[in-house]
């Protein structure tokens, strides 16, 4: 890492200090030693910088390289998504070890989608619009749409062929637009308002769907102590609810739990599509042997995915197993930083958290 602007100070399991680190923020994004394992910033004073790592540090020593990239921890979407089974940072898993280890950043998933324009050149788009449509299986037609913070006149579209994520594909008021495009994951995506919430999400569960209704757009809980039967009840939901696209996120799980809803979805036959429901599902497992940080950042994760599709006119269910888990991350996140604990040892910020990410 010769270009490196910093370097370690001091190392604590995955808390670690830098020094002389130029121009970085709060959240920005650090690549940490000679693996550039990947961090966030998360207090800065003065030249030091203390960088939460999202990877094992095992190895990591003071005086080790440290390079800010200046932008925070962002979530590539766009086609690929369906079907896939990733980490909480959005890095496939599917091919393990390969993306297991430390250090290895993905780029794209080297595979060709097949685009179809549905604007033309001189045409003026607004954010959300449709530039054009990915045939993504055969029974899933994924819109790509203007950028959020995006509009303005058609300068050029691309042709009817096959591009990589990071391929061009449309210039709109000036700007390029790739196939994919990356979203902090820690920044809501813009909505224009809020839907009354007047129809309901059938779960497929008879007692949930007469006793406890849950309306489209809303949040629910499932609270009970461990044992209980709050995974079970969840991936019955997953299974059979009327949503267009599950996002299931397995925050700190077991890895066993999440190794049976993977094959569970992937047996059960879709009723719309007659295809395996594993289709129109992305798994994001980020289980308990996994980095803790990482734990708490696959939530986020999992919620952008989500808003992603939710853009594209589908109704998107996000299920977090389990938030507890996600309280117990933050929880030894806080000890280490020394941020004063509250009730049980839970950082005084995790109502607050727990209320934005409801709220998102």
């Amino acid at each position: 890492m010769s270009d490196a602007s910093g370097h370690v100070r001091r190392v604590s399991g995955s808390l670690v200090e830098v020094d002389a680190l130029d121009n970085v923020g709060m959240l920005d994004l650090v690549e940490v030693g000679h693996l550039r394992l990947l961090g966030e910033v998360v207090s800065v004073r003065d030249t030091r910088a203390t960088v939460e790592v999202h990877e094992y540090t095992g190895g990591l020593a003071v005086g080790a390289p440290a390079r800010g990239l200046h932008h925070p921890l962002s979530a590539r979407l766009g086609p690929g998504l369906l079907g896939g089974v990733f980490d909480g940072l959005l890095r496939p898993i599917s091919n393990a070890p390969t993306f297991l280890r430390p250090g290895v950043t993905i780029s794209g998933d080297g595979r060709d989608w097949p685009f179809r324009a549905k604007v033309a050149v001189g045409d003026r788009v607004t954010s959300g619009e449709v530039l054009g449509t990915v045939e993504e299986g055969p029974a899933f037609e994924h819109r790509v749409l203007v950028p959020p913070d995006v509009t303005g006149p058609v300068d050029w579209i691309a042709s009817e062929k096959s591009y990589h994520l990071e391929d061009r594909i449309a210039t709109v008021g000036g700007r390029d637009v790739e196939l994919a495009q990356l979203w902090p994951v820690r920044r809501a995506r813009p909505a224009r308002r809020r839907l009354e919430l007047t129809r309901p999400l059938v779960t497929g569960q008879r007692v949930l769907d007469l006793l406890y209704p849950v309306a489209r757009g809303s949040t629910a809980a499932v609270p009970g102590g461990f044992g209980t039967g709050k995974t079970i009840l969840l991936q019955q939901i997953a299974k059979w609810c009327n949503a267009d696209v599950i996002v299931y996120v397995g925050c700190g799980e077991r890895g066993n739990e999440m190794a049976d809803v993977l094959d569970d979805l992937s047996q059960l036959v879709d009723p719309r599509t007659g295809r395996p429901l594993s289709e129109r599902t992305v798994l994001i497992a980020n289980t308990s042997n996994m980095p803790v940080m990482a734990r708490e950042a696959s939530i986020y994760t999992g919620m952008t995915v989500a808003e992603y599709f939710r853009d594209m006119g589908l109704d998107t269910v996000v299920i977090a197993d389990s938030t507890s888990r996600w309280a117990e991350a933050m929880r030894e996140f806080s000890s280490r930083t020394g941020e004063l604990p509250a009730e049980e040892g839970y950082p005084a910020s995790l109502a607050s958290a727990l209320a934005a990410f409801r709220a998102a």
